[in-house]
């Protein structure tokens, strides 16, 4: 009898945490550089 190994082609718990981990460190810089941003459009509108 030959046993198979089933291949699954999933995501693993790491992997979906590493790129969870990405997304929020890019939209962390997004938000900040966007804050600051508008903080220096305010600044100049105030002039």
């Amino acid at each position: 009898m030959i046993k198979t190994k089933k291949q699954i082609n999933a995501f693993t718990l790491v992997e979906l945490i590493v790129v969870i981990v990405i997304l929020a460190i890019l939209a962390t810089i997004a938000f900040l550089s966007f804050s600051s941003q508008s903080g220096s459009a305010r600044d100049s509108t105030r002039l």
